[in-house]
């Protein structure tokens, strides 16, 4: 197919057909707008005598749900026809599922050996992921915000924007070759722990091109998929270190 494969699609005759720029600018400008509100909630909750954890819970509750919906938004604004094609499922639901499920774990356990080679390669980041402080909380309210969050706003929210509309918006402008790891690289600055932890960032760009490639096959039901996944992964982990 031509270089923007089926990812390419533009309704000429709809009153209102958003172009590259505007796919492009949006995701960024909500992701911009959910770190805000984090912040904003952690503050406010701290300034009512929240613990650090009941703060963190909430505020990442807040935040990744607004990410969230502002995807939805985003979505619905489009015209009926863009927005079927940005989340149709390619090949079938179910292999869509079964492999978004294997792909997910194949990007679990390639992060972990990126970032374990980054830390044997420079000590400073083992150093900084060993501080780095996260934690789902230590109550059951804490615990069920936080999961939420991570594995069903993040992936839901975060697929729509990075892939649904800010991968088509540069697949608009360039091969895909190229969208996918520059989306990769948008999708890793959204993250907070990427600007601590290099090797970290390294994990997220290869993840966020893994799934790009995952959506132009096989379409937003595996991309999500792949990303409740290691969520999921991540989610336990931390459960378990609590």
């Amino acid at each position: 197919m031509g270089r923007g494969d089926t990812l390419h699609v533009v309704q000429r005759d709809s009153p209102f057909s958003p172009g590259s720029a505007w796919r492009i600018a949006w995701p960024i400008a909500m992701v911009a707008i959910g770190i805000a509100a984090l912040v904003v909630a952690a503050m406010l909750a701290d300034s009512m005598g929240a613990s650090d954890d009941a703060a963190t819970a909430i505020a990442t509750f807040v935040g990744s749900g607004i990410i969230m919906a502002g995807g939805i938004v985003l979505m619905r604004v489009l015209p009926a026809a863009q927005r079927r094609v940005t989340l149709a499922t390619k090949g079938g639901r179910w292999p869509g599922i079964g492999l978004g499920l294997a792909i997910g774990l194949g990007c679990v356990f390639g992060s972990g050996l990126v970032i374990v080679a980054g830390g044997e390669v420079d000590p400073s980041a083992k150093r900084a992921l060993e501080d780095l402080d996260v934690s789902v909380g230590i109550t059951w309210w804490q615990i069920a915000l936080t999961t939420c969050a991570l594995v069903i706003f993040a992936p839901i929210g975060e697929e729509l924007l990075f892939r649904g509309l800010e991968l088509r918006g540069l697949v608009r402008l360039m091969p895909f070759a190229w969208a996918a790891p520059l989306s990769g690289l948008v999708f890793t600055a959204a993250h907070l722990d990427a600007y601590l932890v290099w090797p970290r960032a390294v994990a997220l760009v290869l993840v966020g091109w893994v799934l790009a490639w995952l959506y132009r096959r096989r379409g937003m039901l595996a991309s999500i998929t792949a990303h409740t996944t290691v969520n999921s992964v991540a989610a336990v982990a931390l459960i378990f270190q609590s």
